[in-house]
C-alpha cells in the first residue's frame, strides 16, 4: 500500500520506516527543506513545504495514496485540521499516531499548564530568569506575554540563521540565544541552565522522543521549578469515514514501549485497512 505520513520528527521517520519494513511504500512529507534532508539520509521518500487544503488534496491524488498518516507534532494543530478535513472530504482513510505522553513524578517543582498563556503566567511567578525550551514557533508570544515582561528570556533554538535573526529581531541578545541542536542529555541540561543561572524553565510536554524527560530530571537534579506546557486536546476522528488510532504508551523503558508502540500501530492500520 502506499501512504504519506506527515511528520517531522524522529518519531515520525522511524514510524515511517516500520511501515517500509512491512513493504509498504512511504511518502513523508516535512515542513523544512532540512527535515527532508534528514529523511532521505534515512533513506525515506520525502518531500517538504507548508500544506494547504488544496496542496494535500493533490498530493494524494498524484501519488495515489490509500492512507494518510498524521504524525504531525502534537501541538501542530493547523496542519492537523487540514489533515483530517481533507482525508474526511476526499475518502481517504485518516490515521493519527499519537506521540506517548511521559510519566511524570509527583514533585513541587513540577508544573503542568494548559496552555501557553497559563504557562507564561506561572513561570513568571516561579523566577526571573526564564529558559523557554519550547522552540522558536511561540518565541514572539512569550516575549509578549505580560506576566514575563520583567523576567529575562533565554531560548533554545536550532542554528539556522533566520531562526537566529527572528530571535535578535524580537529584541533577544546574543547571551540570551541558546543556537543548538538536540537531542539533549540531562547533564548537558543541568550544566547550561546552572551557567546561565536559570530560575525556571518552560517546555512542551514533547514525550520522550521530544526529551522531556531528560529536561524534567536535569530541574530535580539542580533544585529548579519547570513548567509543562500540556497537550492540546486531540481532534475528536469521526469513525464511520476514518478508522483513527491511537496509540499511548505503557509501563517499562521509554525506548521499548516506544518501538511496541510502532508495531502495535502498524498492526491496526493494517488490520482496519484489511490488509
Amino acid at each position: 500500500m502506499i501512504f504519506l505520513i506527515l511528520a517531522g520528527t524522529e518519531d515520525g521517520r522511524l514510524l515511517a520506516e516500520k511501515f517500509q519494513e512491512k513493504g509498504h511504500q512511504v511518502i513523508l512529507s516535512t515542513l523544512t527543506e532540512y527535515g527532508k534532508e534528514i529523511a532521505q539520509e534515512q533513506g525515506l521518500q520525502a518531500r517538504s513545504g507548508a500544506l494547504n487544503e488544496e496542496s494535500l488534496r493533490w498530493l494524494l491524488f498524484e501519488k495515489k495514496i490509500e492512507g494518510l498518516i498524521d504524525a504531525t507534532h502534537p501541538y501542530a494543530q493547523n496542519i492537523r485540521q487540514i489533515a483530517l478535513k481533507v482525508a474526511q472530504d476526499t475518502g481517504t482513510p485518516y490515521f493519527r499516531w499519537e506521540r506517548p505522553v511521559g510519566n511524570y513524578p509527583e514533585d513541587p517543582l513540577i508544573h503542568f499548564a494548559k496552555d501557553l498563556e497559563e504557562a507564561g503566567k506561572l513561570a513568571g511567578k516561579l523566577g526571573k530568569k526564564v529558559f523557554l525550551s519550547t522552540g522558536s514557533r511561540t518565541l514572539a508570544q512569550f516575549m509578549r506575554h505580560e506576566e514575563l515582561a520583567e523576567s529575562e528570556l533565554f531560548v533554545r533554538v536550532l542554528p539556522k540563521a533566520d531562526i537566529i535573526k527572528e530571535c535578535e529581531e524580537l529584541g533577544l541578545k546574543p547571551y540570551q540565544i541558546v543556537a543548538m541542536q538536540g537531542p539533549f542529555t540531562e547533564k548537558l541540561n543541568q550544566a547550561l541552565w546552572e551557567q546561565l543561572k536559570i530560575d525556571v524553565v518552560i517546555t512542551k510536554e514533547s514525550g520522550a522522543v521530544g526529551g522531556t524527560m531528560e529536561k524534567v530530571q536535569s530541574c530535580l537534579t539542580i533544585g529548579i521549578p519547570i513548567v509543562i506546557w500540556q497537550r492540546p486536546q486531540s481532534l475528536k476522528l469521526n469513525k464511520e469515514t476514518n478508522p483513527g488510532v491511537k496509540i499511548s504508551r505503557g509501563e517499562g523503558p521509554p525506548e521499548i514501549e516506544l518501538q511496541k508502540a510502532f508495531k502495535n500501530f502498524v498492526r491496526e492500520v493494517e488490520k482496519s485497512l484489511e490488509y
